[in-house]
């Protein structure tokens, strides 16, 4: 499903341009000018990180790279399947190296800034117990000289991880393909359209947002530390999400991603303090099982217990303070509805440059959907025979339903394009043809009436699983009843085809109290396709909460 825009790789290996009337597509050339930023912002820290003169060098460049490797698989049609591989290997290696070195030196600056704060502060009076003066200080002198010498070993990791990333070629791989990309859609002369773009940026947003919320249940639970830390992950993507598509909306989504960001940031603390509480957990149990072992050194070790103890009560009740912070900060936004803004934001809250200024007429968008269509003129038949039998149950229904001639409108639409995905093979096919739905740069429909026709796709074969589906929390409630009850139609209509012989010609529907009669017209036996019909109709027993007989 790759498309590598205007380049082809010709016998001699060399990279040509084929045709300089064909655009390149908008979601490519949106991408680049997203990708190439971050590449910079990665690639002009690497002698900083090499010297480790200053940690903040390894810190913007271990952001970067995140954002990279975040960004990187949003605009994966964009790049040739092997590039994106070697890339991505590239880049999580080196992501990995610098996280690992980061953490420690975020641990160590914590510890300095404790000595130094001691080290300023006014003395301890003469009355203190002398068996515990100064055994903070001898703890923290000890974290701190096992974290340098970690630091030190780790260096020696990332200058080697650095060194062999510059000798893969990768950076400047990926900065000649996206420049080369920038050149040829410059060489142009018809710009891609934009329709495409916007649905796909609510889709893997909304998506990203469902994955933050699904850890909901856990945020009043103090314990849980697990549920917590990927709380923080999701949320960290959900915000390098929206920065990749914040172009798209006015204000950039500025006031959602504040919010995510400070999200990510309490639990990033939350995180340091069990990552420190895991660390000397483990110090003062090793302590403990020496303690009768050393009897030289017993006042040393009873000082350096207390130490790690004292150690482990601060971390503990920084933990603590922490945690009911982020337990108020997560209540105030839901009490303020942050994330139904956001979902309304994806939809309604778009540039001028990103919505459609004239609302497309339907012969429009008829020719809109044929053009995809053709994309898989193998389908064509099939596609025409569920239309028509979808149709003609929708029709029949209509008294149940009580949908109107824009819904019917939808399901004709979805009926033509719920199997463009065998383009690309049949399996998984029901998955691509949303996302081809969804994608197209030239289907003049918009998000929503988008987002009904790809979720109808979808589900038109195998296990309804739509309701999880970022789209479809998109939709208001009226939209998510359309699309359950289109998707029912298509997956009756989809199995009297089952054979693709269209040998079902007509149908006529009775509407009972306890059960719908679907009676069938056809041209030759069509035993398989009526069986077929009777499995797929688990979704249309739940939504019309009737049985249906087929005859």
């Amino acid at each position: 499903m790759r498309k590598l825009g205007w380049w082809i790789t010709g016998e001699s290996g060399i990279m040509t341009l084929i045709d300089e009337l064909k655009p390149i597509r908008a979601e490519c050339i949106f991408g680049v000018h997203r990708l190439l930023p971050l590449l910079d912002a990665f690639s002009k820290e690497i002698e900083g990180v090499k010297t480790a003169q200053d940690s903040e060098h390894i810190h913007r460049m271990r952001v970067a790279s995140r954002r990279l490797r975040a960004a990187l698989p949003l605009f994966v049609s964009c790049i040739p399947e092997k590039k994106y591989q070697h890339w991505m290997q590239g880049i999580q290696t080196i992501t990995r190296a610098l996280g690992d070195a980061r953490d420690t030196d975020v641990q160590i600056a914590f510890l300095i800034k404790i000595i130094k704060k001691r080290e300023a502060g006014p003395q301890r009076n003469d009355t203190t117990d002398s068996t515990l003066t100064g055994y903070k200080g001898d703890v923290e002198t000890i974290l701190l000289l096992q974290l340098q010498k970690k630091r030190s070993k780790l260096q020696t990791a990332v200058v080697s991880a650095l060194e062999k990333l510059e000798n893969s070629g990768i950076i400047d791989e990926m900065r000649t393909f996206f420049i080369n990309q920038l050149k040829g859609a410059k060489r142009t002369r018809k710009k891609s359209p934009h329709f495409g773009i916007p649905p796909v940026a609510a889709n893997r947003i909304s998506r990203r947002l469902n994955a933050l919320l699904s850890y909901e249940d856990w945020v009043h639970n103090p314990d849980a530390i697990t549920e917590h830390h990927a709380t923080r992950i999701v949320a960290k993507k959900l915000r390098y999400t929206m920065e990749v598509y914040s172009p798209l909306y006015r204000l950039g989504l500025k006031k959602y991603l504040f919010r995510v960001k400070m999200i990510q940031e309490i639990l990033g603390a939350l995180h340091d303090c069990d990552v420190w509480i895991d660390t000397v957990m483990i110090m003062l149990l090793k302590e403990r099982s020496t303690f009768y072992i050393k009897n030289s050194s017993r006042n040393a070790q009873v000082s350096r217990v207390s130490g790690y103890k004292h150690f482990l009560s601060e971390r503990e009740k920084e933990r603590k303070r922490l945690y009911r912070r982020f337990v108020r900060y997560w209540d105030s936004l839901v009490r303020a509805g942050i994330w139904d803004d956001l979902r309304k934001a994806l939809v309604c809250g778009r540039k001028r440059k990103f919505r459609f200024l004239i609302v497309p007429r339907e012969d429009s968008i008829r020719f809109s959907v044929t053009t995809l269509a053709n994309q898989f003129p193998e389908g064509i038949m099939h596609s025409r025979s569920v239309n028509a039998l979808a149709l003609m149950i929708f029709d029949d229904l209509s008294q149940l339903h009580r949908m109107g001639e824009h819904e019917r409108f939808l399901l004709e639409c979805a009926c033509s394009l719920h199997d463009i995905g065998w383009k690309y093979g049949h399996k998984g096919h029901s998955k691509r043809s949303a996302d081809m739905i969804v994608s197209d740069e030239n289907l003049l429909l918009d998000v929503n009436d988008r987002g009904i026709i790809g979720l109808v796709s979808l589900a038109h074969r195998g296990n309804v699983r739509i309701e999880s589906n970022g789209l479809f929390s998109l939709a208001s409630s009226k939209e998510r009843d359309t699309v359950m009850k289109l998707a029912s139609l298509i997956r009756i209509a989809d199995g009297l085809d089952y054979l693709h012989k269209g040998s079902v010609k007509s149908v006529h529907c009775t509407i009972g109290p306890d059960e719908i009669v679907i009676e069938i017209s056809a041209i030759q036996d069509a035993s398989a396709e009526m069986e077929r019909a009777r499995l797929k109709s688990d979704l249309f027993s739940r939504v019309f909460n009737r049985v249906l007989v087929i005859r």
